[in-house]
């Protein structure tokens, strides 16, 4: 019969060494049996550091023209929304990893590839923080922040595969690879879409309308050219007549 247990001080223990040093934590990590509720209550503490992540990618992140959401949608529908797509996205993970687990020839215990699939969903926050950061100073600071973590996390796969898992390293390196450049390719294809819809925001922000202040400024410019012009055609039409 296996034990709950929870603690949220080893839970940031956990995320600042996957983070740090990722092939220690998971050459050391246990290798008993967890109960599901132990891994799943881990799982939900991580989404809820990756629910924080997006309500400040949301608002403390954004550009000051751009609208926040209101708040009934970030402190009760997205944190709701969270807490069902647990139910969906813990077992998702979990299965992928003793999917992949089973192709590169690693164990495929369900309480082992469970807790590996958690660990790294653990860093999944730090991810959405600093893309949205850096995107707030520029886009193109967000978007290699984006790929830095899309590399970053078939690494961290690598590591839980032939540390924890105990995968072959070269069957796992080209199964890896070969989802890596999945990921690279699904990150251009957005980087390219994200890219286009940045130029085409400049571009009308170049062309808005002017403002009130702004018009009359211009007649003013506009009436003194023509004052000038009339008066250096007086001058030139006198000057004939002379």
């Amino acid at each position: 019969m296996f034990q709950f247990s929870y603690s949220f001080q080893s839970i940031l223990t956990e995320t600042r060494d996957i983070l740090i040093r990722p092939i220690s934590f998971f050459k050391n990590l246990p290798k008993t049996q967890d109960s599901i509720l132990t891994i799943y209550f881990r799982f939900l503490t991580f989404l809820g550091f990756l629910y924080i992540g997006a309500v400040l990618s949301m608002t403390l992140f954004t550009p000051l023209d751009m609208p926040n959401p209101p708040v009934s949608f970030l402190f009760l529908e997205m944190p709701f929304a969270y807490f069902l797509a647990s139910f969906i996205a813990f077992p998702i993970l979990g299965f992928l990893y003793m999917f992949v687990s089973w192709i590169c020839g690693g164990i495929t215990n369900w309480s082992r590839n469970f807790r590996a699939s958690t660990a790294v969903f653990g860093t999944f926050w730090l991810a959405i923080i600093l893309q949205s950061f850096g995107g707030l100073i520029h886009v193109y600071i967000g978007i290699g922040i984006g790929v830095a973590f899309t590399a970053y996390i078939p690494f961290l796969f690598y590591v839980a595969l032939t540390s924890y898992l105990e995968a072959p390293i070269q069957r796992t390196a080209i199964v890896l690879a070969v989802f890596t450049s999945i990921l690279f390719y699904i990150q251009y294809s957005r980087m390219v879409s994200y890219i286009g819809d940045y130029q085409l925001i400049e571009n009308r922000n170049s062309h808005k309308p002017l403002s009130r202040e702004e018009e009359e400024q211009g007649e003013q410019e506009a009436a003194e050219i023509i004052r000038k012009a009339m008066e250096k055609a007086r001058s030139e039409e006198n000057q004939t007549e002379e």
